[in-house]
């Protein structure tokens, strides 16, 4: 049953209705079509404006009805046929590739040989490199099998596990080194990094693929499953779909109570830190803190941030208006490149006024879209993870 009572609450606070005006592109406009039409009989127009979501919660948080058009359309999208979804084999491949590490390395690998080729050629100034993704950072995995981040010796009772999540892993090591640092620093003992862990799910949920979805839960529960220690990610996107594991396997009465209990022992970055981490004083720089829309809609994770960026000496800086979402929403800017940069263009437009020296963040697509954003306009402000710029104050 339609509960919207198209008060147009959502509108007043949608990234895309801002950035574009379209009724479609709102949770009042795809609520409207998804109570007349079935998305399984979709046409590739039902299709596009299904995926024009970048289900950032924000229509959650202010609908007077109490809907929540972010979990509404992803099921919907679960019920799209294959050839409505002009987008389907770009995610299916992406989300393949996500889901097997071994491949993502060596996806990663054939990139960096040619991103090594195309540097040679193109100028470093150029929007080339961005378009086509020439990431700096690491290579390689994250060390498992009894190792730690840190390359510390094992220990027999760990006192905390680390959910590294795909960017740490894959593509930018010193985001795990340096929570593994403070994870260390925190509970006097190097974090577990189970072998057996991979992807999170979150990008295959939102895409409807809930049976990828599912098998990636399952498999994560099963490598954090060997002792009863809390698990600490430094990936917002990460910690919000990690909590959503019991919802997704609540019709599996054999993983079910497992994915509780996962879940139950799951914390973020900033949360775990608070109270437990003094940082020491670093240099006065004028920081952003970027709110995560996974960490600012749902489970307001806003003010722990900002108290130990504070707490390190920094000065904290803030958007005109408040927090704004970046525009990346996973995989929503490979099917809508424009609309994402049409937000992402938004958010720069308030944030170069304030003049600040860095950007921080815990949101792996929120780091990759602002480092884009602002390499794109030409300027030199840092854009680094919390996690970074809090461990940077123990060396």
């Amino acid at each position: 049953m339609n509960r919207c009572a198209k008060c147009g609450a959502c509108t007043a606070v949608c990234p895309l209705y801002q950035v574009s005006g379209r009724e479609s592109l709102a949770a009042r406009g795809k609520l409207h079509l998804m109570s007349r039409l079935d998305p399984a009989a979709a046409s590739p127009a039902y299709a596009e404006i299904l995926s024009g979501c970048l289900l950032c919660g924000a229509c959650r948080e202010v609908c007077p009805q109490g809907v929540d058009p972010p979990a509404r359309i992803v099921a919907a999208r679960g019920r799209l046929a294959r050839g409505a979804d002009r987008h389907f084999w770009r995610k299916f491949l992406a989300n393949r590739v996500l889901a097997r590490p071994q491949v993502l390395n060596m996806a990663l690998g054939l990139a960096g040989a040619a991103a090594g080729v195309l540097a040679r050629h193109l100028p470093p100034e150029s929007g080339l490199r961005l378009r086509l993704g020439l990431i700096t950072g690491g290579t390689g995995s994250v060390p498992r099998h009894g190792r730690y981040v840190d390359g510390a010796a094992p220990v027999a009772h760990p006192r905390i596990a680390y959910f590294v999540g795909c960017l740490a892993d894959h593509l930018e090591p010193g985001i795990a080194r340096a929570t593994a640092r403070l994870a260390r620093l925190t509970t006097g003992a190097p974090p577990a990094v189970p072998a057996g862990q991979g992807c999170c799910g979150q990008a295959a949920a939102a895409c409807g693929d809930f049976t990828l979805a599912r098998t990636l839960a399952k498999r994560n529960i099963e490598a954090f499953a060997s002792d009863g220690v809390p698990i600490l990610t430094s990936c917002a996107s990460c910690y919000r779909h990690l909590l959503t594991y019991p919802e997704l396997l609540r019709e599996d009465p054999g993983w079910h109570p497992r994915a509780a209990a996962f879940a139950a022992r799951v914390r973020e970055l900033a949360t775990f830190l608070q109270g437990r981490f003094v940082p020491e004083p670093q240099t006065a720089a004028a920081v952003l803190y970027h709110d995560p829309c996974h960490l600012r809609h749902g489970v307001s994770i806003t003010a722990e941030p900002r108290q130990l960026l504070t707490a390190a000496g920094l000065h904290l800086t803030e958007l005109p208006g408040g927090p704004r979402c970046c525009g990346q929403g996973g995989l929503f800017h490979l099917a809508h490149p424009d609309l994402s940069a049409m937000v992402r263009d938004r958010l720069l437009a308030a944030f170069r006024p304030l003049a600040a020296d860095l950007v921080t963040t815990t949101c792996s697509g929120c780091l990759l879209q602002w480092r884009q954003g602002l390499a794109l306009a030409g300027s030199r402000v840092r854009v680094r993870h919390l996690a970074e710029v809090l461990a940077g104050t123990q060396e």
